[in-house]
């Protein structure tokens, strides 16, 4: 076979769904298509390191509502995925 490139996570996940070989992506994109047994986990063993994640915004004092409450929405949404 051949080489296939993608641009997406969702193409990427794409292929794996059709069969078209082993992808290496976040648990996060596949946990439902393994929870629904459509992808199977291959070499459990041999994990990639993790990748760091990062929230930029400006530096001041004090930082606005809304962004100290989106900070604390995406904190929790991230939380079973980062511990």
């Amino acid at each position: 076979g051949g080489m296939l490139t993608v641009n997406s996570s969702e193409n990427y996940l794409a292929a794996g769904l059709a069969g078209l070989g082993i992808i290496q992506i976040p648990r996060i994109a596949v946990r439902e298509a393994l929870r629904a047994g459509r992808l199977i986990e291959v070499l459990p063993g041999y994990r990639a390191e993790p990748l760091s994640l990062s929230l930029v915004y400006p530096q001041r004092r004090e930082l606005s509502r809304r962004v100290n409450l989106f900070m604390q929405w995406l904190a929790g949404v991230m939380k079973e995925y980062l511990d």
